[in-house]
């Protein structure tokens, strides 16, 4: 049997190319998701009664912080290299009338309530109102910078199209925070926080098992909330694939057709389902079991096996709209 190899080596080399991009995507919106998810957990535990809710709250938040790190770091390092690379962007990055001021504002927001939302756990225990208040401003922080990265991406691409070297717009930056993405903006916005809350619950599995040894909290602490960090890593999971669905239908139209004659497209979506499905096993059977750390292997390679798929569906998407274009 003859394998076409040049469609395979093609997948491959795209795949590859995003695949930096799929990293830096997991760990911005891992970190965008995780005060989503200590908030409503800690909720939760005050509501249910259940400790065990509101010290997974408190392990999501010290990952949330790792991952907002990681975040910076990576920003910081692709934004020194493009603008190397494309001296014209620098100025993107730090004219104060850039709509890139707003990503930081919104940043700072969510840091500015995350941080003593972590470090305020003990001390505020018996103010609940106001500990929760303080974590959210973390999510909503975290919300805004979504609403604030599509109205930039929106902008900028918009101002390439008419130059390739487009020029900060000689207007406050806060006004383009006001200005509505329209309704594929809105769309991306929606599936980026979707992927926001599976990312983040995604990460939160390996957090617990790289932990475990550290956070002794018991093996019925375990038998608990691994159940639990499944259950949310599935669902937004199964809707995004949903939504990525719906957007690909959406980029075809009434050429469907090519995205089963493109080999190298068929194969990236084919590969991105794969994944996402074997993920989706891994969660489900640890929902399922009555001893979850069993399957401590499958959640933490969970993440790796997310990052490969978005990885993979990013160049699926990239190379169908090329060859629709």
């Amino acid at each position: 049997m003859n394998i076409p190899m040049e469609p395979i080596r093609l997948t491959a080399m795209m795949s590859a190319q995003m695949l930096p991009k799929a990293i830096m995507d997991f760990a911005t919106l891992a970190a965008i998701g995780g005060p989503i998810m200590a908030v409503i957990l800690e909720i939760t535990a005050k509501a249910r009664k259940k400790v065990f809710y509101d010290k997974l709250a408190q392990q999501v938040t010290a990952m949330t912080l790792v991952l907002y790190l990681l975040f910076i770091i990576c920003l910081g390092s692709a934004g020194g290299f493009f603008s190397r690379q494309l001296p014209w962007l620098k100025d993107w990055f730090i004219n104060p009338a850039s709509p890139v001021m707003m990503f930081y504002v919104t940043l700072g927001i969510a840091l500015a309530g995350l941080i003593p939302y972590k470090y305020s756990w003990k001390k505020l225990k018996k103010q609940k109102p106001l500990h929760v208040l303080l974590g959210s401003v973390g999510a909503l922080g975290g919300i805004a910078t979504i609403h604030v990265a599509t109205v930039i991406m929106q902008k900028f691409f918009t101002l390439q199209i008419e130059s390739p070297t487009p020029a900060v717009p000689a207007v406050p930056f806060y006004t383009h925070f006001m200005t509505m993405p329209g309704k594929a903006g809105l769309c991306l916005a929606g599936i980026y926080l979707i992927m926001a809350m599976s990312f983040a619950a995604a990460a939160s599995g390996l957090y617990l098992v790289l932990r475990r040894n550290k956070d002794d909290f018991g093996r019925d602490y375990y038998k608990f909330t691994l159940p639990v960090v499944a259950r949310w890593a599935l669902f937004p999971t199964l809707l995004q694939a949903a939504a990525s669905g719906g957007v690909i239908y959406y980029i075809c139209g009434p050429n469907i057709v090519t995205l089963y004659n493109n080999i190298p497209v068929a194969l990236s979506f084919g590969i991105s389902l794969l994944l996402t499905v074997i993920c989706c096993a891994v969660w489900i059977v640890t929902w399922k079991s009555e001893t979850p750390m069993r399957h401590k292997i499958g959640l933490g390679l969970a993440p790796v096996l997310v990052i490969l798929a978005h990885a993979t569906l990013m160049a699926g998407t990239m190379n169908l709209y090329l060859s629709l274009s």
